[in-house]
């Protein structure tokens, strides 16, 4: 069971990650994971950082909602600080990306096309699906207003299916700061995996601040 104890440090998890990047919502709650998913080591709860985190000026309302946080595994606490992926992108990226899909296949781009990183595929076909994906998410943001009245039809991600309606490549957005990032994923995605929320956080301090 998770639990947040004071004087422990804070360690978003591979849900808590997915909830801080899956849309640009201004919510609080996101506000306040990307917050500490742009401290480069695993932040140490107190209460000076609990109000910097959620912005609240109340102690009690901001430990209100990192407990509300937790309570829907959004946060885990450790006794030791972990440290975010700090090598270049080019380096640290591509394995967590292989990690993110059962054929390692897998493209990060910005909202551009450009490609930040690919694995498992040739570079050309990493470009070419960089910028794929970076054309479908915009289609997706020009169309926010159509889209929303499907209401609970409409899911999280586009995909690329058969005839018989199986996905055999994804495409994500990801928000991270005002940055949306596009990410293509071949086969079944495993965003509930700790790699997740190490890419997540690696992506939150190269571009949180942006």
């Amino acid at each position: 069971m998770l639990e947040i104890i004071s004087e422990s440090y804070l360690n978003v998890t591979p849900y808590g990650a997915w909830r801080a990047t899956a849309n640009a919502d201004s919510t609080p709650e996101r506000q306040t994971l990307q917050a500490i998913l742009r401290e480069p080591v695993s932040p140490l709860l107190t209460l000076e950082n609990a109000r910097a985190w959620t912005g609240e000026a109340s102690t009690e309302q901001a430990l209100e909602q990192l407990l509300h946080l937790q309570e829907d595994a959004c946060l885990e606490a450790w006794s030791t600080p972990r440290t975010a992926p700090l090598e270049s992108l080019e380096i640290s990226l591509p394995p967590l990306l292989a990690a993110l899909s059962d054929t390692h296949q897998a493209v990060l781009a910005d909202r551009m096309g450009f490609c930040l990183a690919v694995s498992g595929y040739p570079i050309e076909q990493g470009e070419a699906l960089a910028a794929l994906g970076a054309d479908i998410l915009s289609v997706a943001d020009r169309q926010t207003v159509a889209l929303s009245k499907l209401g609970d039809q409409l899911l999280d991600g586009w995909g690329n299916v058969d005839a018989a309606g199986i996905s055999g490549l994804s495409f994500w957005p990801m928000h991270v700061g005002r940055i949306r990032l596009a990410l293509a994923v071949r086969g079944r995605p495993r965003f509930n995996q700790a790699c997740f929320a190490e890419l997540v956080w690696s992506l939150c301090v190269r571009y949180g601040q942006i």
